[in-house]
């Protein structure tokens, strides 16, 4: 009988998230009020019995081995079920960082051949979608695939994704990673299928240079196999959020709320970990008198007494009276002081924006920081960063972690980045 392992790369920061992974993975940035990233691809582990997973980490794992806990929230506790984070080996002779996803499958070869799996299921643990992996893997098994790559249409952008090329049976007759001028739509969704023989086979072939030059970048590795292998094509139909920058993180934001929501948790049935550095679930939010809630998304133990209107709002959000919230995205325990009006903001947790400040004011001006992921209007506040009372700061703003009123002053203009007086002196020339 076939049985799948899974490996899930949770290692990246991305660069283009900004202050968002200042101290986490990408796969533990908070999405949708209580989900983390990298929730999407263990409860599609989880449903499709996949339960056995190795969590490849490496950038600042803390938060993430923290959420993911045991794994009981997925139900990969028991003798034949269970999570594994495998972070480089750097004590034992020869090892050394993860050098790119090929290279961190490499360095887990006993992890992997210590399975009794016949097939490997490698995934990237920082995309929101749903799939049924069981699907996909009856895909593999039936075309009698050494490797199986997931691939999703993209109708504006494919430019920026590994592009395959598919005939009618499925079979990959070309893969281009990040064509200028793509010849189909099919972006590579990095989720892939493999005999786990052969994948053993390519890796120690890839590292060892075997074929005149070492490789450890994982499309690479595909390119070799897709010359020599029966390579297949699955094309998932639904919806795939990338949120690789600024403005798709909030764009997928905005997918969730409103009368038809693009992304709907309860179609998907996504598990989280509620408990993670809690003994008990969050309370019930409160709506005290004066407050107004409109195509929101409320977590648990928010209070609000202002207005909050198209905004997600993680567990233990204050909205003072008389403030107004609109299109934001509020992470855990962020205070939003009376009279404070915050339009298009992603906030980072424990952010306090001071009483009447205003937040998303002027014209949209692409970011001096990261010109290409904010360009959308939405201002980014950094963790425990501190807003001054009546502070006036414009659209597509980056202000970093941690910093205080008297390093932010009374105004900040559109496009501006501002940093804590301590992290600009350590930058200075």
């Amino acid at each position: 009988m076939r049985k799948a392992i899974g490996m899930i790369f949770a290692g990246g920061r991305v660069e283009e998230l900004s202050v968002l992974t200042g101290r986490r993975p990408k796969s533990a940035v908070v999405f949708g009020g209580v989900y983390r990233m990298i929730d999407f691809a263990l409860t599609n582990m989880a449903d499709a019995d996949v339960g056995q997973v190795g969590i490849l980490t490496q950038y600042r794992p803390a938060s993430l081995m923290d959420h993911v806990g045991s794994g009981s929230s997925w139900d990969l506790v028991g003798s034949t079920r269970g999570v594994r984070f495998l972070p480089p080996s750097l004590g034992h002779e020869g090892a050394e960082w993860y050098r790119g996803p090929a290279d961190a499958l490499f360095q887990n070869l006993e992890f992997i051949e210590r399975s009794n799996a016949t097939d490997v299921i490698a995934v990237s643990g920082d995309h929101p979608y749903s799939m049924d992996y069981r699907r996909l893997l009856d895909f593999h098994i039936e075309k009698d695939a050494d490797l199986t790559v997931a691939f999703s249409p993209r109708e504006k952008d494919a430019h920026r994704f590994g592009i395959g090329e598919l005939n009618a049976a499925g079979q990959i007759l070309g893969f281009t990673e990040k064509p200028e001028l793509p010849r189909s739509n099919l972006a590579s969704m990095s989720v892939y299928v493999f005999k786990r023989s052969v994948l053993i086979e390519e890796l120690k072939r890839a590292i060892g240079g075997e074929e005149g030059q070492q490789t450890f970048q994982i499309h690479e590795v595909l390119h070799r196999m897709m010359t020599r292998r029966r390579a297949y094509g699955y094309v998932h139909r639904g919806v795939w959020e990338y949120t690789r920058t600024i403005d798709e993180y909030f764009e997928a934001h905005r997918a969730l709320v409103g009368r038809e929501p693009r992304i709907s948790f309860d179609e998907w049935e996504v598990r989280t970990n509620l408990l993670a550095r809690r003994t008990t679930p969050p309370s019930p939010s409160r709506l005290l008198p004066g407050a107004q809630i409109e195509s929101s998304l409320l977590s648990g133990n928010c209070v609000v007494e202002g207005t909050v209107k198209g905004s997600v709002l993680s567990p233990g959000v204050r909205i003072g009276k008389g403030a107004v919230v609109t299109d934001c995205v509020l992470h855990h325990d962020v205070v939003v002081e009376e009279g404070a009006r915050l339009t298009g903001v992603i906030s980072d947790k424990s952010a306090v924006f001071g009483r009447n400040c205003q937040v998303g004011l002027g014209d949209i001006v692409p970011n001096e920081e990261l010109p290409k992921s904010l360009t959308c209007g939405a201002t980014l506040v950094g963790w425990e960063a501190r807003i001054p009372a009546e502070a006036r700061i414009g659209k597509n703003c980056i202000i970093h972690a941690e910093i205080v009123e008297s390093d932010l002053g009374a105004e900040v203009p559109s496009g501006a980045s501002r940093w804590p007086a301590s992290a600009r002196k350590a930058v200075a020339p």
